[in-house]
């Protein structure tokens, strides 16, 4: 009997990253290698479990996975709401102006994530 599993969530970031982030911020482009170094990492690891399911391990989300579409936004303030989890708290951003647009959209990490994986559909 098998169990069918679905890798759902982030995957640690690699302590490079982390600590280049601490520096820069997330938004520099100087840190592409990193972030590129991290996703493929995590691509080969998911591929060795033999996973039918293959993921970037949201590396480049990094604030948290809902507001990484808007980081970096001129009119946006981290004061917003803070929603609990089990064990965390995230903080969501607070619009300061319209129009609400994103700055990124999540199929921007998909071309990314395709160099890399060897089971794509």
């Amino acid at each position: 009997m098998t169990i069918p599993t679905e890798p759902i969530g982030s995957i640690p970031r690699p302590l490079a990253l982390i600590e280049a982030i601490k520096i820069t911020g997330s938004l520099d482009p100087a840190l592409d290698p990193l972030f590129d170094e991290a996703i493929r990492d995590t691509i080969d690891r998911f591929e060795a479990t033999g996973s039918p399911v293959i993921t970037d391990g949201e590396q480049r989300k990094y604030h948290n996975f809902g507001t990484y579409c808007v980081d970096g936004l001129p009119n946006i303030a981290p004061d917003g709401f803070k929603l609990p989890f089990i064990a965390h708290t995230c903080q969501w951003p607070r619009l300061t102006a319209g129009p609400f647009r994103y700055l990124m959209r999540a199929d921007s990490f998909i071309d990314v994530a395709k160099r890399y994986a060897h089971v794509c559909a």
